[in-house]
């Protein structure tokens, strides 16, 4: 009888203390996201030891979920707060942590971060833990290449971005074109030959080679000047008045013509440009 007495006591004592700590439990969490910017996701050390082998099933649960909040804000036409971007960016970490090759996380991640909070750094953070995993996906490097030059205006990174994006299967026939141009703009034509050859290298269709051909060509043609240029500085001490200069200290025979129909005019920088800005006339 005194066992059993002491079994109902205990019994008692962890149902009293299982209702306090759920008392308490509720209290945290009304607290937790009262404060919290939009909702709660555990963190992923937690949810992937919890989730066992269906990680991926819980991955496209908490996407479902940060999909319908996120969703829910625009229909009300809320303006999101600019401290809700870590939520956000943790919430997409968690969600891949659990799928690291969970396209549509990343991309809605990207998308309200670069787009909505102007956080460019989280965004890519992102998409380069994304680049770990699908080393295979042209989207990921193309998404890089495009947050660089467009948001943080970096049109160097944005070409090796792309560069890397055209080498990718199923990549756009446009991006090593786009991936050049911004390279010439950044006034880094090395990286771009070297890409270009590469790509000629591999490439065998005749209606991508002649492009790619014109390309490189006035790429060699730009760099070359240039080199012209600065060797023109240095004996001469001054900078030519235009690339006829060149010509008359015989630097170069002639102005070389522009494949694609331009002109090369020398700018007060002393970097060679063409009128045709790359763009058959």
């Amino acid at each position: 009888m005194k066992k059993t007495g002491q079994k109902i006591c205990l019994i008692i004592l962890l149902i009293g203390g299982l209702i306090v700590f759920q008392q308490n439990f509720i209290e945290h969490r009304k607290r937790l996201l009262n404060t919290n910017p939009i909702n709660y996701f555990v963190p992923s050390k937690v949810t992937g030891l919890v989730s066992l082998e269906f990680k991926g099933i819980v991955s496209d649960f908490l996407f479902l979920k940060l999909s319908t909040l996120l969703g829910d804000k625009i229909i009300k036409k809320e303006k999101f707060k600019q401290n809700q971007a870590d939520f956000i960016y943790q919430a997409a970490d968690i969600i891949t942590d659990l799928d690291p090759w969970f396209w549509d996380a990343y991309l809605m991640a990207d998308m309200v971060l670069a787009w909505d909070f102007k956080e460019i750094d989280l965004a890519n953070k992102l998409l380069l833990k994304a680049k770990k995993y699908r080393t295979w996906d042209f989207k990921v490097p193309y998404y890089l290449g495009f947050n660089y030059f467009y948001f943080l205006q970096d049109n160097e990174n944005g070409s090796k971005y792309l560069m890397e994006a055209s080498k990718l299967p199923g990549s756009p026939e446009y991006l090593p074109a786009l991936a050049t141009r911004l390279s010439v703009y950044q006034n880094n034509y090395g990286p771009a030959i070297v890409f270009l050859m590469d790509l000629l290298k591999s490439t065998h269709a005749s209606s991508s080679v002649i492009p790619l051909q014109k390309r490189l060509e006035t790429l060699i043609i730009l760099e070359n000047l240039e080199k012209q240029v600065d060797k023109y500085e240095k004996l001469n001490k001054s900078l030519p008045t235009d690339l006829f200069d060149l010509v008359k200290k015989g630097f170069i025979d002639r102005i070389p013509d522009d494949p694609y129909g331009g002109k090369f005019i020398l700018l007060p920088n002393k970097r060679v440009f063409t009128t045709s800005k790359m763009i058959d006339k």
